[in-house]
């Protein structure tokens, strides 16, 4: 990887993690997911900056090419991340269903009287 490719996707990554900061502090995104977006962030990072370790690692797992295991490693992370909103999705409506039962309870109960 060319330097300046390297120098520039160092600032990317670095503007990313203070948007995350940012997002964390104003909190418009849990500390759950801010963390697991900080991690993320780091790990690109550390490959970035030493990008033989992605090498070593594929030659260990088999794969012909780096790329590819980055994007068997990528999809994964996306469906970890679906599987992740999707279940914080089914507890939210779980919670809504049971406040919207309890204010109709509490709203029959007003207009018996």
């Amino acid at each position: 990887m060319e330097f300046n490719l390297r120098v520039f996707l160092i600032i990317f990554l670095i503007i990313g993690l203070i948007m995350i900061f940012k997002t964390i502090k104003n909190k418009n995104i849990s500390m759950k997911y801010g963390m697991y977006w900080t991690l993320i962030f780091l790990i690109m990072l550390i490959l970035i900056i030493f990008p033989n370790i992605i090498e070593y690692i594929a030659n260990i797992c088999g794969f012909k090419d780096a790329p590819n295991m980055l994007f068997l490693i990528a999809i994964f992370l996306l469906f970890y991340i679906v599987f992740a909103i999707y279940t914080s999705i089914s507890k939210l409506y779980e919670i809504n269903k049971s406040l919207v039962q309890e204010i109709s309870i509490l709203e029959e109960k007003i207009n018996k009287k």
